[in-house]
């Protein structure tokens, strides 16, 4: 399969997540088997100097280490080690290594397709630009100090050259997992209908909304210290009475609630923040029992419930509902062109992954569990 130039510039803003975590197909010969000898593991790794270098796995020209395997989970090895005997620990990692390394077996198969599925005539200036392009974004994220993002780069453990040699690596890879999986049947209108329907409560649902004003008369606060025989209660619901006639006779709700009101929005006319219908708990749950019947504009009767006493005005209410297919019928073919894309990632990496073969890789596999129990035992 031939890749255009073109195809490779324009997928140069492709998002990697097409590629991570990918299988490979593997063969007999992938593995250099002289290096595969397995150490001991019931021998007492503590007393033993940590390893430098190690065995690797050789995959086509490249190799892959027991490290490599190791760090993108060793905080979880380290707990499982601190907790289990090795047959355990064994048990548990050994399959979790074996994982890491079928992805990153397949990382190199498929880079190995990309350059096989390039041109003899592509334009490497072409590449070599928009790897520099790349490069200068890098570099612009520390402040353009290329000394600053060298620096980055160190502590990564990492160089300029291999930086260079990753950027080329992914923009291979994107472009010709772009030409596996395009798309070229166009979506139909009852297609995208259909789709609509099946998301939309998840990604184009609009809340429900309530939004009023409050009077809150708290009842214990009509309690005097000095006359015990005052009833707050009575005193609280007379002066409800008393609001709810003016308001009715045509006084302004909110000026009566920043005078009255002993609610946190007094000093806002009364005007709560819109709330979600349920929202509220005792018993402020009351106040939306109250408004329940109300139209907008409209102020509910006197309400009495756990020890206050409520008036509420209606401003808006919303009713929960989905935003209509017309207006996000863009993004509803983004989303489904996008579903489409990754099925065929899917398919393709299951049938690359269902190729792998780690049989050959056994001794490393065991070597690499080894030595995961030995670098925790060495320096915990």
């Amino acid at each position: 399969m031939k890749i255009k130039n073109v195809v490779i510039l324009s997928l140069a803003v492709l998002a990697a997540v097409w590629i991570c975590g990918c299988g490979g197909s593997k063969q007999k010969g992938d593995v250099d088997h002289e290096l595969l000898e397995t150490a001991d593991p019931n021998i007492d790794w503590r007393s033993l100097p940590r390893p430098s270098g190690g065995l690797a796995l050789s995959i086509d020209s490249e190799a892959i280490t027991a490290d490599e395997i190791i760090d993108p989970v060793r905080q979880q090895i380290g707990e499982i080690a601190g907790q289990t005997g090795y047959e355990q620990f064994r048990a548990k990692v050994k399959p979790m290594l074996g994982d890491i390394l079928i992805r990153r077996i397949g990382d190199i198969r498929l880079y190995e397709k990309a350059k096989a599925a390039l041109p003899d005539n592509v334009d490497e200036n072409m590449i070599d630009k928009i790897i520099e392009q790349e490069v200068q974004r890098f570099i612009a994220q520390y402040g353009g100090d290329y000394a600053a993002a060298e620096k980055v780069l160190k502590s990564m453990g990492t160089t300029w050259k291999d930086f260079y040699q990753f950027q080329r690596r992914s923009l291979l890879v994107q472009s010709f997992v772009s030409e596996e999986i395009k798309v070229d049947k166009p979506v139909t209108h009852s297609e995208l209908l259909d789709y609509y329907n099946s998301m939309k409560n998840e990604y184009f649902t609009i809340e429900g909304q309530l939004k009023f004003r409050l009077i809150d008369l708290e009842v214990a606060k009509f309690a005097d210290a000095n006359d015990p025989n005052v009833n707050a209660e009575q005193k609280a619901g007379e002066l409800a009475a008393q609001l709810s006639e003016r308001i009715k006779a045509g006084e302004d709700f909110g000026e009566l609630a920043k005078k009255y009101s002993n609610d946190h929005a007094a000093k806002d006319s009364g005007l709560w923040r819109p709330i979600r219908p349920g929202s509220l708990a005792e018993p402020y749950d009351a106040i939306e029992k109250a408004i329940d019947n109300l139209d907008i504009g409209q102020v509910s009767e006197p309400v009495a419930e756990g020890g206050h006493i409520f008036i509420v005005k209606l401003e808006n209410r919303q009713i929960a509902s989905c935003k209509p297919f017309e207006e996000v019928q863009g993004d509803v073919e983004s989303r489904m062109m996008y579903e489409k894309r990754k099925k065929r990632v899917d398919d393709m990496m299951d049938k690359i992954i269902s190729q792998v073969d780690l049989s050959y890789a056994e001794g490393f596999l065991e070597y690499c569990t080894q030595k995961a129990w030995q670098d925790w035992h060495v320096s915990g």
